[in-house]
């Protein structure tokens, strides 16, 4: 065909081999009869992959999914995307340099530099490229460029080439660099592509992190098997520190290759010496930094998503529930659904189940590091208050859920933070527990911007939660900072705060403390003439003079309690002092007198509702009975305190319960009543946790 005037034909298909396919347009495939004569090709099958990819450590699953992906009979095609320093670009290499021998008609190779701080490789200057690699002029192809992708396509159709297009940000840097049918494609990204998947029917894999055994391998790789199985303990602390992140430990491996005198411990607690880990691995002058790195991840977000993704980062903890992102936020779903979505797509956050997202480690502590170059100080402050607002109003909400009878303490104003949520039972627990966490970070988030209201607040709608989960250690600290809290700011408080903390003691065993504080509380509370706090703190007297075994003083302290909750009209604490009163009695032995106040107990429980109390008085009531050797009674009680504990989501209690009926059953040779009891028992074992709800936490339930 001639080429000389631009009406005329032109032979787009000039230096293709015979019996191949060109794909132009919609005009169908046309069959190349005709070879060009060899001597216009390149002597010798293009060769671009780079050296230097030593041993891969930890991914043999996923060479196994490229491998399956290769061999398909159809599309053979595979996306690689993940975290920054995540490894994809070794991945790649990796499985390419041991497999060369499959793509024995060229290997293609270029980095589109889409995360590099450098400007980005078009397309077209990349294809042109790999044409020229073939032996293909710019003479010899279409004057029209966008026909150059179906010249690449019908040049490797039906031959074994391997093309790998590196650091992508978009479909539009892969779209023309497509080989043809027969050949492979390997695409790594930070971003998910899903045009991959959808017109070329990729295998997508996502790099997950290192596991501990996998980053302790890898040091070993770097700096000696030897030295690291000497100091086993202290590799595996630095991959726990970086959360088995490949570039984060490649640094570290090539700091103690320079510094020769460090030792793997001497790594270890320079990493944790740090407020942030960028701090020890960024300062090491190797000419790549992790921060540096992580940075290049941001730069497509539009301002919205980026305000987004570093509020989010301040929330508590490494997790981020849309739910209360949206609260915190005061977004609408929909629009926070989108920013998170699209920060998913970006390896930014990763998603662990619908709603719940999470943040890597590093990560977070880069978007720490440069928080004030999106918020001012008084942005930050401002935002910070508001998710401690957000987290108390919930922490209020779910500690009601628990126990509806508590009174409110003064001024919870947070409440109208979270709205109309309200939580069952299942809920709040499951609130609470992906709380638990976080507690210490907001504590002292809050007394470091002297946010004292916050800290005894918090600390009382976290305190029933604490007592059911047995974390003493975590109650008590918890309670002496609501102490100090109150005393340096929020002193309407500190009766309530210091009888929280007497109970923590009494848990603690630390009784003397205990009685102390309870005194000072009653005390502050007899100076404000609070009847409710007073017999609060007259009802953990009874629970500690119980714990020292003075069951006389505890009937006391029990029968007071209920008289100043009477004289107040509070029939629920009411109930709780003829409850303490007769778990005393029981103990003395006076039986009778223990059944018929735990029976009072019970009725004015089950009159208001109280679940909660109605399950303590059906547990003593079965334990009297127990006691008194009336063992069908007792059982008979014991079982209805089953069922209501089980409702209320308190397995401690209900583990409690089933084992006195085991016990029981077993001496009254009731067969198939201690059948089901174990059977029970065996069932608790496969939640150790206070509640089997899948509730995605913060979700509102209105």
């Amino acid at each position: 065909m001639s080429t000389g005037s631009d009406n005329s034909s032109h032979n787009v298909a000039a230096g293709l081999a015979a019996n191949q396919v060109l794909q132009v347009g919609s005009s169908g495939a046309i069959y190349i009869q005709q070879p060009r004569p060899v001597s216009t090709w390149s002597p010798e099958p293009p060769h671009m992959l780079p050296g230097g990819i030593g041993r891969i450590v930890g991914r043999t699953h996923l060479l196994q999914e490229m491998d399956e992906a290769m061999a398909g009979p159809g599309s053979r095609c595979c996306m690689l995307w993940g975290l920054a320093g995540s490894g994809k670009t070794t991945l790649a290499l990796s499985w390419a340099s041991s497999r060369i021998a499959n793509y024995p008609d060229g290997q293609f190779f270029v980095d589109m530099r889409a995360y590099s701080g450098t400007p980005r490789v078009e397309a077209g200057d990349a294809l042109r490229t790999f044409l020229a690699t073939l032996g293909i002029n710019r003479a010899d192809l279409p004057e029209n460029e966008a026909e150059w992708a179906g010249v690449f396509r019908a040049v490797t159709a039906g031959r074994r080439c391997l093309v790998i297009v590196d650091n992508v940000g978009s479909y539009d840097q892969v779209r023309d660099l497509v080989p043809g049918l027969g050949s492979a494609l390997v695409v790594t990204s930070r971003r998910a592509l899903p045009e991959m998947s959808v017109r070329h029917e990729a295998r997508v894999l996502k790099l997950p992190l290192l596991t501990i055994g996998e980053g302790v391998e890898l040091l070993a790789e770097r700096v000696g098997f030897m030295r690291v199985e000497r100091e086993d303990a202290s590799a595996r602390r630095i991959v726990q520190l970086l959360e088995g992140h490949p570039l984060a430990l490649a640094i570290v491996s090539a700091k103690l290759a320079v510094h020769t005198g460090w030792t793997i411990r001497d790594a270890a607690r320079g990493i944790e010496a740090e407020r942030s880990p960028l701090r020890f691995l960024d300062d090491a002058g190797l000419g790549i930094e992790v921060g540096r790195v992580i940075s290049w991840s941001l730069d497509d977000l539009d301002p919205e998503t980026r305000w987004i993704l570093y509020v989010a980062s301040m929330l508590p903890g490494t997790g981020c529930s849309a739910p209360v992102l949206c609260l915190v936020t005061e977004q609408t779903e929909r629009e926070c659904d989108r920013g998170l979505r699209i920060l998913c797509l970006a390896s930014l956050i990763d998603e662990v189940g619908p709603g719940l997202y999470r943040f890597h480690d590093l990560m977070k502590a880069y978007l720490a590091e440069t928080l004030p170059t999106v918020l001012d100080a008084s942005e930050q402050a401002a935002t910070a208050h508001r998710i401690r607002a957000v987290y108390l109003g919930l922490s209020h909400v779910a500690d009601q859920a628990i126990d509806p009878n508590r009174t409110a303490p003064p001024a919870v104003g947070d409440a109208a933070a979270v709205g109309t949520v309200r939580f069952t039972v299942a809920e709040a627990l499951a609130w609470f527990e992906a709380l638990v966490p976080a507690v210490d970070q907001l504590i002292q988030e809050a007394e470091r911007a002297a946010d004292f209201t916050f800290v005894t607040r918090f600390a009382r709608s976290v305190n029933t939660f604490l007592y059911w989960r047995q974390d003493v250690t975590r109650t008590l600290s918890v309670q002496q900072r609501a102490v100090a809290a109150a005393l340096a700011g929020d002193r309407p408080m500190e009766a309530l705060s210091r009888r929280a903390l007497g109970r923590a003691y009494a848990d603690a065993g630390q009784l003397d403390a205990a009685k102390r504080e309870l005194r000072a509380s009653m005390s502050l509370d007899a100076e404000r003439g609070d009847d409710s706090g007073l017999a609060s703190a007259q009802h953990a007297m009874a629970e500690l003079a119980l714990r020292s075994g003075d069951h006389t003083e505890a009937v006391r302290w029990g029968l007071r309690a209920a008289r100043e909750s009477r004289r107040g009209g509070n029939a629920v604490r009411e109930a709780r002092g003829y409850y303490d009163a007769a778990r005393a009695l029981n103990e003395l032995g006076h039986h009778l007198w223990a059944k018929a106040l735990g029976l009072v107990s019970l009725s004015m429980c089950e009159d208001r509702g109280n679940a909660y109390g109605r399950a303590l008085a059906l547990r003593l009531l079965g334990a009297v009975g127990l006691a008194a050797g009336e063992l069908e009674e007792g059982c008979n009680w014991l079982e209805r305190a089953w069922r209501v504990e089980e409702s209320l989501g308190n397995f401690r209690s209900v583990r409690s319960i089933l084992t006195l009926l085991e016990d029981a059953y077993g001496r009254a040779g009731e067969a198939g009543a201690l059948a089901e009891v174990r059977a029970a028992l065996a069932r608790l074992e496969k939640y150790p946790d206070l509640t089997q709800s899948t509730l995605v936490v913060g979700v509102p339930t209105t």
